[in-house]
């Protein structure tokens, strides 16, 4: 065995005999048996200095296989082999007395360690203290809870002099505090070169304290690694799997419950089952799961029952459920008159079908829902939105397939629709990747994939992603260890905190008509923070020359970092590719930046993108989406479009009146004749000569054929 293996197991099997009464007696009067295997050929070295978590179900074998490296128990077959003194935790009633107190049992329990009896007294004061037992150390320990015996008992165990710890639930059943204490302490043993083996059903303890874990399944060890990794590809596997999650459910779990009925809704592993689901939403909502207690509400709305629904909204509310707040008191007094209104409001302005209209009654139906019919409406149009291009329909619609409100939880399509977004310069979308793949809560984690999301993020400004590319690149995780590369996106966070007072004073000094060079270095200071409008107005400078020496490969690059935001930052690197490239004709690459840029939302795009299908550049003639992109522009707040939208208007009111003008007159023609007037229609004739009704009255004045 090497020097740093201080546990080394080879080809462990073991397995429980069980009398089974079930089969009866045999012909030698004796109940038959089985047998009931434990471990089927373990193989595992652990070093010294390792914290090593073991999880798995319960009986899949880790206090076994404490117990089998401990020697309390031997293996059927296959080696154990143990380098150095064991001290362990293995039950935590094993040595106590319950009549006896809880100082006479550290006496005790010491003695059943090897301690000398005269070394635990002296040490007796500490351990008690250590304990956090207090008056209670003089009761019987048969009065003390299940978490007063796990303290006194690692209590003594800190007090052990051995090289090897096997600790069992003991950290898990203690209060918070004291699991935290003990947690630290075992920390402390493995920096003195202790090495500790401990099972828990705590992934955050096992996250917390330990280096290393393994997964017991199915007689073997079916994973093996750091810790947070192990931890996580189990959790994954209970949240994924239905038979783990329904025996949890049956066991009671009110969470298990609710993720029982969400497998039942999707048909996640099992067949659509809407009795079913229904059936798991109550046995969750009885024990009052917040989000059961919401879902289980939104379908009694479906129904009509909205005394109902109401009860369990407020229930689920005074549980912290967000959702269920802001539905509960939708439904008091007139917001709920108020909220149908607004919704006819903005429904009706989807006739134009331009893409933020279509967003934004999807975003109104989405953030007012009150019934699945309403999540499915909200759904339909912010596909329509997102088919014609909207970004914040794509982020809205990511969302809603990773949260499951109002269609199945879908994380394939919550990721395809958040790239799309991100991709497009969207920052919200950017930062909603990079958690997805990190936290590990909805999918596999995936650190390198959150790193780069992280990055797109960070490099726009945003403060949270920053610090997180911070901590990733000084932990190396998800890329390489780059210490230096993590002080540098500290101080870029550092930065970007301070940055709204740093444009408080750039707006103060523009309005006073400050120092133009203490302008400037609030501007470089902003940049650097990768403050995309910032970015965007130095480059500017830098393009123009104004306040500093013109520079226009600094205006470009700058101008790049910055159009990863998106947006207006698009346009303007798009007109400098164009004036960079004017003799060849308008370039692709600039095109796509305004298009990205229109979907966007940016106003300059929109106008830029009408100029295009009226005079032909890169895309059709298009008379109608000339105009389309047109009014979006002026809606959207562009100077140039709406001056072009208001003469239109001007034109077709000037149309209108002259139509009702001349309506007007050949009406008067058409109606009662004014007096002296002949009746019946007007008829031009030939001149023919003075009618009989002015023969008499000599020739018309100013007629030139009478001069």
């Amino acid at each position: 065995m090497e020097d740093d293996v201080v546990i080394r197991i080879r080809g462990m099997k073991k397995s429980y005999t069980i009398i089974d009464p079930s089969l009866g007696l045999s012909r030698l009067h004796t109940k038959k048996k089985t047998v009931y295997p434990i471990f089927d050929g373990i193989d595992l070295d652990v070093k010294k200095g390792d914290i090593v978590g073991i999880l798995g179900r319960n009986g899949c074998g880790k206090s076994t296989f404490l117990k089998l490296v401990s020697e309390i128990l031997e293996p059927d077959e296959g080696t154990i082999e143990v380098k150095g003194k064991v001290a362990s935790i293995l039950e935590l009633s094993m040595g106590f007395h319950g009549d006896m107190s809880g100082r006479d049992n550290i006496i005790l329990r010491s003695e059943l360690y090897g301690i000398e009896r005269e070394h635990v007294i002296e040490h007796l004061e500490k351990i008690i203290e250590y304990s956090d037992l207090g008056v209670f150390i003089d009761n019987p320990v048969r009065t003390y809870s299940s978490g007063m015996r796990s303290r006194l008992a690692f209590a003594i165990m800190v007090n052990v002099d051995a090289d090897i710890f096997l600790v069992d639930e003991a950290l898990s059943t203690g209060d918070m505090a004291f699991a935290s204490k003990a947690s630290e302490h075992l920390k402390n043993l493995v920096r003195s070169g202790k090495t500790v083996l401990f099972t828990s059903h705590s992934m955050n303890t096992i996250k917390r304290t330990c280096n290393r874990a393994i997964w017991l399944s199915d007689r073997v060890i079916k994973m093996d690694g750091p810790a947070e990794e192990v931890v996580d590809a189990y959790s994954r596997s209970i949240n994924d799997s239905f038979e783990e999650t329904l025996h949890l459910a049956n066991d009671g779990s009110s969470s298990a419950q609710y993720r029982v009925s969400t497998f039942y809704r999707d048909g996640n592993g099992v067949e659509k089952n809407e009795e079913e689901r229904r059936r798991w939403l109550n046995e969750a909502a009885l024990r009052d799961h917040p989000m059961a207690l919401n879902d289980l509400a939104d379908i009694m709305m479906s129904e009509g029952k909205t005394e109902e629904a109401m009860e369990m909204y407020q229930k689920a509310a005074e549980a912290g459920n967000y959702e269920a707040r802001r539905k509960f008191a939708s439904l008091q007094g007139e917001t709920l008159d108020e909220i149908r209104e607004l919704r006819q409001v903005l429904k009706g302005f989807c006739s134009s079908e331009y893409p933020y209209d279509y967003y934004n009654y999807g975003n109104m139906m989405f953030k007012s829902a009150l019934t699945i019919n309403d999540y499915k409406e909200a759904m339909e149009y912010l596909q329509k939105a997102s088919e014609m291009g909207w970004s914040d329909a794509d982020v809205l619609i990511g969302q809603m397939y990773r949260d499951g409100n109002g269609v199945e939880r879908d994380i394939d399509k919550c990721i395809h629709y958040l790239s799309k977004a991100a991709n497009n310069g969207h920052n919200k979308a950017m930062a909603m990747l990079g958690d997805l793949f990190y936290d590990n809560k909805v999918t596999k984690k995936n650190p390198k994939e959150a790193f780069k999301w992280y990055m797109m993020s960070a490099s726009v400004g945003n403060a949270k992603s920053q610090y997180q590319v911070a901590m990733m690149l000084d932990e190396g995780i998800g890329v390489e260890k780059d210490e230096d590369g993590a002080k540098m996106w500290f101080a870029r966070y550092s930065s970007s905190m301070v940055n709204d007072s740093r444009k408080i004073a750039l707006d103060i000094l523009k309005a006073r008509r400050g120092d133009m060079t203490t302008s400037n270095d609030i501007l470089k200071a902003m940049s650097r923070s990768n403050h995309p409008n910032s970015m965007m107005t130095l480059a500017g400078k830098y393009q123009t020359g104004r306040g500093f020496k013109k520079n226009e490969k600094a205006a470009m690059d700058l101008m790049r970092k910055a159009a990863v935001a998106g947006g207006q930052p698009r346009t303007k690197l798009a007109d400098m590719i164009a004036n960079a490239n004017k003799s060849e004709g308008y370039p692709q690459e600039a095109f796509d930046l305004v298009k990205s840029a229109c979907e966007f939302g940016d106003a300059g795009a929109m106008y830029k993108m009408a100029q295009f299908y009226k005079d032909g550049i890169i895309v059709e003639e298009n008379v109608d989406m000339y105009r389309k992109y047109m009014k979006m522009a002026a809606e959207r707040g562009n100077r140039d479009a709406k001056m072009t939208v208001m003469k239109w208007e001007q034109r077709t009111e000037r149309r209108k009146n002259d139509k009702e003008k001349s309506q007007s007159a050949k009406n008067d023609g058409k109606g009662a004749p004014k007096k002296g007037a002949s009746k019946g229609p007007f008829k031009p004739r030939a001149n023919k000569g003075p009618s009989k009704s002015n023969r008499n009255q000599g020739p018309p004045k100013n007629n030139p054929k009478t001069k």
